[in-house]
């Protein structure tokens, strides 16, 4: 049969070279020592840093290990010949202020969010204590960050390859030496478990160190996982020296359709102002409006909450402005520009009357986390929305860099000057002058800072309150004493309450509130001769 197709064999030499590109990954860098050592380092820290954060809630051991994750990750990274970013170097610095926080407050929502904060802002000055530059933008802090974190992304196969590759220098001892005790992770993970249940003395000896072989072991599979995505990011701002991509947003929206769009926002605010004019305004008096139907409590509440809803709805809407204008040699189109700054203004009225609303409603029923937590949250706003004032008449100002440096400055002072035992003391020396009327439970519900003014409430004269307050105490009993089997009732003297075990006794749990309350409690109990528990049902209806 003939063939028509002219067929010919090729061999591998002739094979295009796209079929014979090399797809092995190569290393980022030649390994010394000292990427050794830090690598070590980094698993050590995260492995400790997991049981800070999930097993001790965020207390002195994360300020100890994120202290020391900080200062040896900035001195590895830092590259001397550089001009050094002073707006990131205060983030980098405010970071380890805020750390401060962890065992200073037993508030969870601020070590949340300064868990966060620190992260973020840390990534930022690593990046910038590596030689990365950054160029000024309405979003480039963003890209900034995230480039840190893609990049570090990008770069851990060729990480992973460094560190595990064969090396022929002097470090090559030191990888022996850390593969070695790599294996013998698992070995131990069993032999210590087996040497716990044979004997008692070894036993006594781990007990603090190691609650037991399945928590140990999520602790260190847990940490391993972290230390890798963290020896990506610190490898890579250390030898990726490629700079950082400006990153140009094409996304634009016609200026017509912005101001549009903001002149109708402008209208109905203009409608709000004028139909709600003394619904506003009355906010700084303790005088409400005639034939309000609300109560004193509902009126100042709904009014601040509407309020600082509205307030952060203008900030995106203003900030997505200011974004995705089509800008003109950087500057806004006035078109854009006069909304824009009449929004600003309703918003700087919105969040003064909001905050005088909550002043009022703050003074007649007293401070709760989320009341002043919103406030904090309504001061950081009004100065941000300065900051975006200040963007729409000067165009290379940067809005993100001190709107950060803001947020941090704020929760360093909630969590160092503790908001939990503000509030206590408040609503504490509120009561007694007769200001107000005391929520033993709220008081309980503020965690260690609570417990020295419900040990005072204990004393208090009237019957309910200090019975009620009681009762309370009787019960926080349970979260920091390990009672077994056991009730509080079933502790009849002082001898037998001095043997219970404290539920976080160690150096990673330690709080300075923590502390205090454990005082209180060993008072408390002294005073009673062991006879903690007290059973009593507080009606607490006050309208709110």
């Amino acid at each position: 049969m003939d063939n028509d197709l002219n067929t010919q064999i090729i061999s591998p030499n002739d094979a295009p070279s796209v079929l014979l590109r090399d797809y092995t990954v190569k290393p980022l860098f030649q390994k010394r020592g000292i990427d050794l050592i830090v690598t070590a380092a980094l698993v050590l820290l995260s492995i400790t840093g997991v049981s800070a954060v999930f097993w001790n809630y965020l207390s002195l051991g994360y300020t100890l290990v994120f202290s020391a994750a900080f200062v040896l990750i900035s001195l590895f990274v830092f590259k001397k010949a550089q001009k050094i970013n002073i707006p990131f170097l205060i983030c980098g610095i405010l970071s380890l202020v805020c750390s401060c926080s962890y065992f200073l407050t037993s508030n969870a929502a601020v070590k949340i969010l300064t868990f966060l904060a620190t992260i973020v802002s840390s990534v930022i000055w690593f990046s910038s204590a590596a030689g990365k530059e950054y160029s000024r933008g309405d979003y480039n802090l963003l890209v900034y960050a995230f480039t840190a974190v893609y990049r570090a992304g990008s770069d851990l196969p060729r990480v992973l390859k460094s560190i595990f590759s064969k090396s022929e220098s002097k470090s090559k001892t030191v990888s022996n030496i850390l593969i070695g005790v790599a294996c013998s992770i698992p070995v131990v993970l069993i032999v210590v478990p087996l040497l716990i249940n044979a004997d008692e003395a070894f036993s006594a000896l781990m007990s603090g160190i190691i609650d037991d072989y399945f928590s140990l072991a999520q602790k260190v599979f847990s940490g391993l996982v972290i230390s890798i995505g963290l020896a990506a990011l610190v490898f890579s701002l250390k030898y990726n020296d490629e700079q950082y991509k400006d990153y140009k947003l094409t996304a634009k929206i016609n200026n017509a359709t912005v101001s549009a769009f903001l002149g109708v926002l402008c209208l109905v605010y203009i409608v709000y102002l004028f139909s709600q004019l003394a619904y506003f305004f009355s906010a700084f008096s303790s005088i409400l409006p005639k034939g309000y139907k609300f109560t004193y409590a509902a009126y100042a509440r709904r009014g601040f909450f509407e309020l600082c809803i509205i307030a952060f709805i203008n900030l995106i809407m203003i900030y997505a402005a200011i974004i995705f204008s089509d800008k003109k040699e950087g500057g806004i189109p006035l078109a854009v520009k006069l909304p824009s700054i009449f929004i600003v203004l309703f918003t700087f009225v919105t969040i003064v009357t909001s905050i005088s609303k909550m002043v009022m409603y703050i003074g007649a029923y007293g401070c709760t986390v989320l009341r002043i937590g919103t406030s904090a949250f309504m001061i950081w706003m009004f100065i941000f929305f300065i900051g975006i004032l200040i963007r729409l008449f000067v165009k290379k100002f940067d809005v993100l860099v001190p709107g950060l440096i803001l947020a941090l400055v704020i929760l360093a002072v909630l969590g160092i000057f503790n908001i939990n035992a503000k509030i206590a003391e408040y609503n504490y020396n509120a009561y007694k002058t007769g200001k107000l009327k005391i929520d033993v439970n709220y008081m309980a519900d503020l965690g260690d800072e609570g417990i020295p003014y419900l040990y005072k409430l204990t004393k208090d004269k009237d019957a309910d309150t200090s019975n009620c307050a009681k009762a309370e105490l009787s019960l926080k009993y349970y979260n920091y004493y390990d009672f077994g089997e056991k009730m509080t009732e079933d502790i009849k003297t002082y001898k037998e309450f001095s043997k219970l075990e404290k539920s976080q006794n160690n150096l990673g749990a330690y709080s300075v509130v923590k502390s205090k309350a454990y005082e209180i409690f060993d008072k408390y109990a002294k005073e009673q001769n062991g006879n903690i528990y007290t059973e009593y049902e507080y009606d607490d209806t006050a309208d709110q």
